[in-house]
């Protein structure tokens, strides 16, 4: 049984990190309040204010992992639901300049079932789903259309939040406050307004653009394939598409481009972009399927990641996490999963406090090193391929053509073998840490094979 650290938590925003935050504090709280600025219905639906939710959006396995240890029957419910499974290995294939395969650099050219399924469906679907069992914890409570407008903060400490809902002012006291609140996160500026010091933020100038809508599977489609990516190797094609079998046999279609050359969001010009992708099969697939959906458009200019572990103070009693510290390039799909496992730390932090009677002091300076290690995954594997491309803006690393060539070499490898292959999926869907690429023997392997090359 947990042991309570405290009475009452705040979690500001009610998204999948907010939702799955709220899940871990109501183990060691008496009560968890989710305060949320849109209004939610109870049924699969986006927010207002997730600009993004209408395009493709997937849960990699060190997020479903998350989830399953925080939902017991979690990835059935979604199945019941409607979601679909697709296998790693064999039911995701991606669509290159040199043809089909079944790996991104196009390296493995067979199917090979690497031992676990991907869920597809739409982001409706899995919120909705997240925030049903989270809502099953008789202590946590959702407040909709409620905007936190500030921190109430005294004697060193965060006690609680101001916020308005239907028009009136509140003040909710609290023992500790965790914001979710995403990109648009106030925290920075309320630790200026309090006279702390806000993080330091590192930014990439991706400058991608979306474009995406939903068709009805044709009766005569019978390809095994569930997921199929559409890219080419930087630099030279910064273009690319996603198509995923979602729930009601709904193909959901995501379009994106850089630099200026965006995905239209008309009709015409959406089976146009695809027309002009670097393989026709998106457009075959597509041009005569019955669209059920909106076109919708979405840039995603910068990637942000926010330092709090660099702070040298934090008021006790508050927290951030989710894309309110990092939020990167989407198209690689790492986001939800990432928050996930920031959320299993603020888990592994409060157990530890409560078993040990440590109390919530000092939680803050605990938390932000571990969920910066966290971040540090998602973020360098975007960069790794958002530098690829010479119009990415910001501060390259230094090591950036020795980890090329050493990913290349590995890559080399998992077409001889499958147990690196299945490493390196497991690494890029954030199950395991980046270090486990360059451990021996792996790492011998790799440099031996790097050097005749």
């Amino acid at each position: 049984m947990a042991h309570h650290v405290g009475q009452q938590a705040v979690v500001i925003g009610g998204s999948m990190a907010g939702l799955t935050a709220a899940r871990v504090l109501a183990d060691h709280f008496n009560a968890v309040t989710v305060l949320e600025r849109d209004h939610v219905d109870d049924r699969p639906s986006l927010h207002q204010s997730i600009p993004q939710g209408s395009h493709l959006h997937g849960l990699l396995l060190g997020g479903q992992q998350v989830m399953a240890s925080l939902y017991p029957g979690f990835i059935k419910k979604l199945e019941t639901l409607g979601a679909e499974r697709c296998r790693a290995g064999t039911g995701v294939v991606f669509y290159l300049p040199t043809g089909k395969a079944f790996s991104m650099t196009g390296t493995v050219q067979e199917p090979r079932d690497l031992g676990f399924d991907i869920t597809c469906h739409s982001r409706g679907l899995l919120e909705y789903c997240v925030r049903h069992c989270t809502l099953q914890q008789a202590n946590i409570t959702f407040a909709g259309e409620s905007t936190v407008h500030g921190l109430v903060y005294a004697d060193g400490r965060v006690r609680g939040v101001h916020y308005t809902q239907a028009g009136e002012t509140h003040c909710l006291a609290a023992d500790f406050v965790v914001d979710a609140g995403g990109r648009r996160s106030q925290t920075p500026r309320w630790l200026t307004t309090l006279g702390a010091q806000a993080p330091e933020v590192t930014t990439i100038g991706v400058d991608i653009a979306y474009a995406s809508s939903k068709f009805r599977v044709p009766e005569t489609y019978d390809e095994p394939e569930r997921l199929l990516v559409f890219i080419g190797p930087p630099p030279d094609f910064p273009d690319g598409a996603i198509l995923e079998i979602i729930e009601e046999r709904t193909w959901h279609v995501t379009l994106m481009g850089r630099f200026g050359n965006y995905p239209p969001h008309d009709a015409v010009g959406f089976l146009a972009f695809a027309k002009a992708l670097h393989t026709p099969k998106l457009h075959n697939l597509i041009k005569d399927a019955e669209r059920v959906a909106d076109i919708t458009a979405y840039r995603f200019p910068t990637s942000l990641r926010h330092h709090y572990e660099r702070l040298t103070t934090v008021p006790e009693g508050l927290v951030v996490l989710g894309d309110a510290i990092s939020s990167v390039n989407p198209f690689y799909g790492q986001g939800m999963s990432a928050a996930a496992l920031q959320v299993q730390v603020l888990q592994q932090v409060l157990s530890e406090r409560a078993v040990g009677a440590q109390g919530l002091d000092g939680l803050a300076g605990d938390f932000f090193p571990q969920a910066a290690e966290i971040v540090e995954r998602p973020w360098t594997l975007a960069a790794m391929r958002d530098f690829a491309y010479p119009g990415t803006r910001g501060e390259r690393p230094a090591d950036l053509e020795e980890q090329a060539q050493y990913f290349a070499a590995l890559d080399a490898l998992t077409a001889e073998d499958l147990e690196v292959q299945r490493l390196v999926t497991e690494v890029l869907n954030l199950a395991k840490p980046l270090s486990a690429l360059r451990e021996e023997p792996l790492r011998v392997r790799v440099e031996a094979y790097k050097r005749p090359r």
